[in-house]
């Protein structure tokens, strides 16, 4: 499966930082998958314009098997401009799939401190 990774975000210093980390944590989260090939990272950075999504429209028919995400308002914050761009790349063969790494990331964080508040409790109690 031919994988790509689109990513958006504001622009400035921390807009960047995140970008770095959006992408980072997507293509993680693919390297678990079995089957997935990381074949390509589409970034925009800031408001005006989006060459980066151009670009992946652009390549998706024939080259790609999915695009992900996360989260599909990185597609477009605009509802019928998102669902216009889901048709786009589904006509193409391509399926959008949304990975929340930072989801995920929460989520193991409040596992943990679920745990340590339970150990602190009996230490306590």
């Amino acid at each position: 499966m031919r994988v790509a990774i689109y990513a958006r975000e504001l622009q400035g210093r921390a807009g960047r930082a995140r970008l770095d980390r959006q992408i980072a944590g997507l293509a993680a989260q693919i390297g678990r998958q079995s089957g997935w090939c990381h074949v390509a990272t589409y970034a925009d950075q800031g408001a005006a314009g989006r060459p980066g999504l151009s670009r992946l429209l652009a390549d998706a028919p024939g080259h790609l098997d999915m695009v992900v995400v996360d989260g599909y308002g990185r597609l477009s914050p605009d509802r019928r401009e998102r669902h216009a761009l889901l048709a786009q790349l589904g006509g193409a063969g391509v399926r959008v799939v949304v990975l929340r790494p930072a989801a995920a990331r929460r989520l193991a964080r409040m596992v943990a401190n679920l745990a340590l508040a339970d150990v602190v409790g009996e230490a306590v109690g």
